[in-house]
């Protein structure tokens, strides 16, 4: 038990400084994980305070991906003072764990695993934590599909200069996500975290980290020098196009820039290229970088990763380079002249790429209308809820063939646009053609009734009624087997748009709670204390020596039953008793000794055995129980006196 309330189970995780367990809270009968400082780390007081400031910066954070802290304390263990901290348990497996046994995940998966993280650290953020150690060992994906951000045991508050740990300039983080600033030894803030996360990315993408070294320090080192190899290089899916590719590239480079200002500004900035990504659509990277045109050419000679490579040189090698880099690269000069030729040469090769697979057959022509095409692109413009007429009126002023599609949509009213195919800030040639989707309305459809089904089979059942499954998943102990759906909201035959989410909330089975040791207390007590844990109790009275209403034992002791399982608890009756020695007592005296340890039962007299000692006259003779025997309080005993008879003292034939 820890502090009397935590019942220890198996060891569920490890780290260098600490250890997890699972565990059940007696008190309010729920599982949780409680994470114990390790004994030889708890004798360093500045472990102890990183540990301390886990529990608080973890306390502060309430966020639907952030792993939620229940409580924190001290326990004795072994005569040392461990202190511990109690956890909401999660189960499920780590990022890392995904990507080691099932390989890369697409850009899809990627993002939509890590949006959610770049959710919870803007929330982080904005409570004034930074983590300081995203990986994907931190990241946990739940059974139920939730994405939970977990170990806030390095992070500190953003305004926090005088930690004793900060002081040091060490470095703290895992060397293979660790932001340049902070290989340097340098403060961390929130766009340190944004890089971490997008060596992650990068990791979810390819399986491999963007740098690795035989030590730390050589890892370190290259985040700070060293440029990572496009992502898009180490991607084999033959199926990405190359702008699928620009835009992978654009995200992931993005966030890992070498200087804090060319990152993303914010984990939220992130979160919403990474909603792009998920979505297939051309993420704000990839427009602030790449010409969406150039992207979109067909040209197999410039290859796939050089337009990604081009993208991004402009936020690493930031044209606003600061002293620290002016000191660490004096030969900051030869990179820029490297990166003007390196552009030039992507220009001059996209130039007659583009002019080899241009469609126009009258070659003098050629310079004259690339000059003109140069003038005539359109920018696409918003126009997310604005009135059909009035975007095909813009779109067709400015040159743009227009085709127009519908779609059932229950936030956007009926007629006004949804989205527009290129995106909006894609340059287009007059005379390109556009796709415009608008709202047809809100489509109602009936809700299924998915009580009873899976996850699997309630979201295939939702998808063919156009409806999809919330991802936030309740659970509650329930007499329906774990996993099943005990209840949903909307109910089943109520109706509801299309493209809504139905939230349900899933059995997590009968809950079991552990049958305590009741042995030795009072009848009351421990049927008291056993029903306060849900079980029902069958008391049984057996003949005992011990005081009448003792419990003697439980059936199942210690062991896990469901609630409401029924519990045999045996009791003495109190009825056994030891005789004492009767033999040469008066029947007065026999009876005194025996009402005085409760015997209420009766002599039973038989015949009179003689005797030739007179002293032994109507005295016992003969007792049918021996001192010591154990008898029962109402028994009856047999006894015979003896009766002085003369003849007795002659000597017998």
């Amino acid at each position: 038990m820890v502090n009397d309330r935590y019942r220890r189970g198996e060891i569920i995780g490890a780290g260098g400084m600490s250890e997890v367990y699972a565990a059940e809270d007696t008190v309010l009968g729920r599982q949780v994980a409680v994470k114990m400082l390790r004994p030889e780390m708890a004798r360093d007081v500045n472990f102890r305070e990183r540990f301390y400031r886990e529990a608080q910066n973890s306390g502060k954070l309430n966020h639907p991906n952030i792993v939620a802290v229940y409580d924190t304390g001290e326990t004795e263990l072994d005569g040392m003072t461990i202190p511990y901290i109690v956890m909401e348990r999660v189960n499920g497996r780590t990022l890392r764990d995904i990507i080691r046994e099932d390989g890369a995940l697409s850009a899809q998966e990627a993002a939509d695993i890590l949006k959610p993280v770049a959710d919870a650290l803007q929330a982080s953020h904005e409570a004034g934590i930074i983590h300081r150690d995203i990986k994907p060992a931190n990241i946990m994906l739940t059974n139920t599909g939730q994405v939970k951000v977990m170990d806030f045991g390095i992070a500190r508050a953003l305004d926090d200069s005088t930690s004793a740990m900060t002081q040091t300039s060490a470095v703290i983080g895992t060397a293979q996500y660790l932001s340049p600033e902070q290989a340097r030894g340098k403060n961390a803030d929130a766009r340190s975290d944004v890089y971490a996360l997008g060596c992650v990315l990068y990791e979810a993408l390819t399986g491999h980290t963007p740098f690795e070294g035989e030590t730390p320090f050589a890892v370190a080192y290259q985040h700070v020098q060293e440029e990572p190899t496009p992502p898009s290089e180490l991607i084999a899916d033959p199926s990405l196009t190359p702008t699928q590719r620009v835009n992978i590239d654009a995200v992931v480079l993005t966030a890992m820039a070498k200087h804090p200002a060319d990152r993303y500004q914010s984990a939220w900035e992130m979160a919403g290229d990474l909603e792009r990504l998920r979505n297939g659509q051309v993420t704000a990277a990839a427009r602030m970088h790449v010409n969406e045109d150039d992207i979109e050419q067909p040209t197999e000679m410039v290859g796939a990763a050089a337009p990604a490579a081009a993208a991004h040189r402009a936020p690493i090698q930031s044209t606003r380079p600061t002293e620290d880099e002016d000191d660490d690269q004096g030969g900051g000069w030869m990179k820029w002249l490297a990166a003007f030729l390196a552009a030039l040469l992507v220009a001059i090769v996209g130039y007659f790429a583009w002019d080899f697979f241009s469609d126009d057959k009258e070659a003098p022509e050629k310079p004259r209308q690339t000059q003109s095409a140069q003038h005539d692109k359109i920018t696409v413009p918003e126009v997310e809820n604005r009135p059909r007429n009035e975007v095909v009126k813009e779109l067709e002023d400015m040159g743009l063939q227009v085709t127009v599609n519908e779609e059932a949509n229950p936030d956007i009213k009926r007629n006004n646009a949804i989205r527009i195919n290129p995106a909006p800030g894609s340059e287009l040639q007059k005379n390109a053609s556009v796709t415009l989707t608008v709202s047809s309305g809100k489509e109602i459809t009936d809700v299924p009734d998915i009580t009873g089904m899976t996850l699997d089979e309630a979201s295939q059942a939702l998808e063919e009624a156009g409806l999809a499954l919330n991802s936030d998943v309740s659970e509650e102990n329930d007499e329906a087997p774990a996993g099943q759906i005990i209840k949903q909201d909307p109910a089943g035959g109520t109706q509801l748009s299309k493209g809504s989410k139905v939230r349900v909330t899933v059995s997590k089975g009968v809950e079991k709670k552990r049958v305590p040791d009741v042995s030795g207390m009072d009848v009351d007590d421990a049927q008291s204390r056993l029903e306060s844990n849900d079980f029902d109790v069958d008391v049984r009275e057996v003949d005992s020596l011990e005081p009448k209403g003792t419990v003697l034992s439980v059936s199942n002791e210690g062991a896990e039953l469901e609630k409401g399982k029924p519990v045999t608890v045996e009791v003495s009756n109190g009825m056994l008793f030891k005789a004492p020695d009767l033999v040469r007592k008066n029947q007065g005296q026999a009876e005194a000794a025996l009402r005085e340890a409760g015997w209420t039962g009766q002599f039973v007299v038989g015949e009179p055995a003689p005797t030739g000692a007179l002293v032994d006259a109507n005295k016992i003779g003969w007792a049918s129980v021996n001192p010591g025997d154990t008898m029962r309080k109402d028994q009856n005993i047999d006894i015979r006196l003896w009766d002085f008879d003369p003849a007795a003292l002659l000597p017998q034939p």
